[in-house]
């Protein structure tokens, strides 16, 4: 694969997902340092109707997951989101990041030429190009469940800032020379 859509889509994806599984390195630590158990942040959120914690992981990671599956003719595996603890959430984004390896090895952009459709209650539905299907809708929706995730840590009360939320780049920064 050449530097192509879906190459990159994998590569924010992988990048993103190991930045979650810092942000929750974080919570864990920082919680256990004060003597409390992160399993007290399984039942937070951000308004009283939106989905807790860990749904936003799992959703967060069902971007990727169908992403994957997409790509290769694939059912995403499914995770119910109640039925996992802090180490179960961690543990849920690694094998994303080593599904998404395995499903998106050897993939071509010509996956985009195909069509997907997506089921939405009441018996309604939209369907995208593969362009599209990356672009307007697992992009934004990672995006949103990540942030979402990020955004109840920060609530209450994990350390993290926006350096953490873009470690990502972290190989990429370089000190300027005097002169």
């Amino acid at each position: 694969m050449s530097d192509s859509v879906l190459r990159r889509a994998t590569g924010v994806f992988t990048t993103r997902l190991q930045v979650l599984a810092g942000l929750l390195d974080a919570a864990e630590t920082q919680w256990r340092e004060k003597a409390e158990s992160p399993e007290a942040l399984l039942a937070a959120r951000l308004a009283d109707d939106m989905f807790p914690f860990p749904y936003q992981i799992v959703f967060t990671c069902n971007q990727p997951n169908q992403f994957a599956a997409w790509c290769s003719d694939a059912t995403a595996p499914e995770t119910d989101p109640a039925t996992l603890d802090f180490r179960g959430l961690k543990r849920h984004v690694q094998d994303t990041v080593a599904y998404v390896a395995e499903r998106t090895a050897g993939i071509d952009d010509r996956v985009l030429d195909r069509d997907k459709r997506i089921d939405l209650p009441g018996g309604r539905f939209i369907s995208f190009t593969g362009h599209l299907y990356v672009d307007e809708w697992l992009l934004p929706n990672f995006y949103f469940h990540l942030v979402t995730a990020y955004d109840i840590l920060r609530h209450h009360g994990v350390r993290i800032g926006k350096a953490n939320y873009m470690a990502h780049l972290a190989g990429r920064v370089r000190t300027a020379k005097a002169g």
